[in-house]
């Protein structure tokens, strides 16, 4: 009895770990792969997933026990990845209660990464729409500085530690209640501080005075970090001079920078590709809706990409954060490839933030972060059919789709 029993629990191991070895490998076979990399898009081509990374990207590929999606005459892209949102931070607006994104106690040392919410109901609904990534940042914080921006990814998981912790850090500059001299005074000084809190440590240490003014500890340690060259500054700026000024700045400091917003970065557009200096722009948001943008225009990211600057697409809604790939597209309609619009979606993000040898793109030894649509994702009436986040096929299910659902039984259509 005892042999049969170990007999029973042997053949019991066996199919569980063949099944468990199934479960982690899949082939998606026969799809349109647009790559995100040099090799550009690839018809009629085969990916295989093993243990969430990808390992093979190519034709006809055989393998054994592995889960098979086919991919006919659909096309596939790397994950896309929200270059700049709120995901996780902010489920109403008009609700205090639902709202992590902000601080009255700290400034550029704000970090966010303890008060993301894997639960939102606003993560699968973008994640539906082809969001597997997100850049997640503060609205803003005590003084001219918002915080600092952190990476999750949007499987919904209940995990604890940020795919990225304080990868930049975020500051606006332009039209608000204070002079603009007033902000770069401020910002300057702030600098200036962090400088001297660093040759004074010792001194701190031992019990010496030091002012730190408006600044905590931990808001002079983040701004070390920009001055050390650790991470970048994201300045949410529109007007072509104050871009110009940051720029300037920038040099002086020798700090690395990003632009969120630039309307008019087309006017200055040789000066940001001769800085390398990425910019974040949301192709829709052509409306010159203030007096910092009122040179704004649709074909901002085409003039952008001629003269080399390297395009993040964004959506300024980042509760519709998956709206980017729309603006993409509009970006197309004015100017911009389709391979470089899938780009500014992907890899260009990737790369921006340093998370390049781990998502971005569609090649061997990259995360399986992978969507499957139903034609040209670039395309409005285009939608996800599968998207693989770590190589694991998540929930397309959102709240809005269980409304409908609900509906549509009570109304018997269903």
């Amino acid at each position: 009895m005892k042999y049969f029993n170990s007999i029973f629990i042997l053949t019991c191991l066996f199919f569980i770990s063949a099944q468990a070895e199934n479960d982690s490998r899949i082939l998606i076979q026969n799809a349109t792969v647009i790559t995100a990399t040099e090799q550009g898009t690839l018809l009629k081509t085969d990916v295989l997933i093993e243990q969430g990374i990808i390992t093979k990207v190519g034709q006809n590929i055989e393998t054994t026990n592995a889960f098979i999606i086919d991919a006919s005459n659909k096309i596939i892209t790397p994950g896309l990845i929200a270059p700049h949102s709120t995901l996780g931070l902010i489920e109403l607006d008009s609700e205090s209660e639902t709202r992590d994104d902000s601080t009255d106690h700290y400034s550029a040392g704000f970090s966010i990464v303890d008060a993301f919410n894997p639960s939102s109901v606003l993560i699968p609904y973008n994640r539906s729409g082809g969001i597997t990534s997100a850049i997640v940042a503060p609205s803003s914080g005590a003084g001219i500085y918002s915080g600092m921006a952190s990476v999750f990814k949007t499987d919904g998981l209940l995990k604890i530690e940020p795919v990225a912790k304080d990868v930049a850090m975020i500051i606006e500059f332009g039209g608000s209640k204070d002079s603009r001299a007033a902000n770069m005074l401020m910002l300057k000084d702030s600098f200036d501080l962090a400088r001297r809190f660093t040759t004074s440590k010792s001194s701190i240490l031992r019990g010496g005075y030091f002012d730190f003014g408006d600044y905590t500890v931990r808001d002079l340690v983040a701004i070390q970090r920009l001055l050390k060259g650790e991470i970048p500054l994201i300045i949410r700026a529109n007007r072509a001079s104050d871009l110009l000024k940051m720029i300037n700045f920038a040099k002086e400091h020798r700090i690395n920078i990003i632009f969120l917003g630039a309307k008019e970065a087309w006017r200055i557009a040789d000066t940001l590709a001769t800085e390398s200096i990425p910019v974040i722009i949301d192709p829709m948001d052509n409306i010159p809706s203030s007096f910092d943008s009122i040179g704004a225009r649709l074909d901002n990211s085409a003039i952008l990409h001629r003269a080399g600057v390297k395009i993040l697409i964004t959506s300024q809604n980042t509760h519709n954060s998956y709206l980017s790939r729309q603006g993409a597209g509009n970006a197309v309609a004015h100017g911009l490839s389709k391979d470089e619009a899938i780009k500014a979606l992907t890899i260009n993000i990737a790369e921006t933030f340093g998370l390049q040898d781990e998502i971005g793109s569609i090649e061997v030894g990259k995360h399986a972060d992978i969507v499957v649509w139903d034609n040209d994702p670039l395309e409005v009436s285009s939608f996800a059919e599968e998207v693989l986040i770590d190589g694991n096929s998540i929930s397309l299910m959102t709240r809005s789709k269980r409304l409908r659902d609900r509906y549509l039984n009570k109304l018997g259509l269903n």
